[in-house]
């Protein structure tokens, strides 16, 4: 059961000046950061089928203590495109890296902060003059955020294919490899998930479909692997850091 659809609506996030989707959001992190302990090296090849493919990602992040990357992101509904772009950045902290730091930095079409310190869930809009903050356990029992918290595999939820030929995405001077991820019981917000990934099994383009004929498209570029140090409380403060003005109003869900 997909919770965070319930818990927005009650936000009454969804207006017309807000670019954030918060179910995609959570939706799109957990895709993107698949899991959470050992690191490993490993490289694609040809003879991989969908289902090496899947497990190799799952492998590749779960390796991963820290994420940064630039994002452009482009949504197309039936009645309308929206285009978003930002910087991302993520970090394991505690409890074996089961626990960790996630801030979504938009900077088109206006800025916005999404943050989840572990705890709480923040969307502050500063054309709003608003904090929005809600509890982050009532997250633990969606099933796309149990990926990041290590609590699922990615196989246990998603059928993996080789794609078809209705998407088409190229990097100059990469080689990306795609896999097609297909829910193995009906979801009320994904249909589809197709992925682009290296030959180091990281992601750099991802298409979302839903049940409603939406499609999200996520590009990622200048991405950086494990360079913060969740030990370095100077860099962890700067990722959890707000700067909110005094006139800034904070609602709790």
């Amino acid at each position: 059961m997909f919770l965070l659809s319930h818990l927005w609506k009650d936000l009454n996030l969804f207006t017309s000046t807000s670019m954030f989707n918060p179910n995609l959001f959570l939706r799109l992190f957990v895709i993107v950061l698949l899991g959470s302990s050992l690191s490993v090296e490993t490289g694609w090849a040809a003879s991989n089928t969908p289902e090496q493919d899947l497990a190799k990602l799952q492998q590749v992040y779960r390796g991963l203590h820290s994420l940064r990357f630039d994002f452009t992101q482009v949504t197309r509904t039936q009645m309308r495109t929206r285009k978003g772009a930002g910087t991302a950045v993520f970090l394991r902290t505690g409890n074996n890296g089961k626990e960790g730091i996630m801030r979504w930095n938009y900077t088109d079409p206006d800025p916005q902060v999404i943050l989840n310190d572990g705890k709480n869930l923040t969307i502050y809009t500063p054309k709003d003059h608003q904090l929005l903050v809600t509890s982050a356990e009532q997250l633990n029992n969606d099933i796309t955020y149990s990926f990041f918290s290590g609590k699922n595999n990615l196989d246990d939820d998603f059928i993996p294919q080789k794609p078809d030929s209705r998407y088409a995405f190229n990097i100059a001077g990469a080689t990306l490899h795609t896999l097609r991820l297909i829910p193995r019981k009906p979801h009320p917000q994904i249909q589809a998930v197709r992925i682009w990934f290296d030959n180091h099994y990281l992601i750099r383009h991802l298409v979302l479909e839903d049940p409603f004929a939406s499609v999200t498209e996520l590009n990622f570029s200048n991405i950086e692997t494990n360079t913060i140090d969740s030990k370095d409380s100077k860099a962890v403060q700067a990722i959890l850091h707000l700067n909110l003005p005094p006139d800034t109003e904070i609602l709790h869900q």
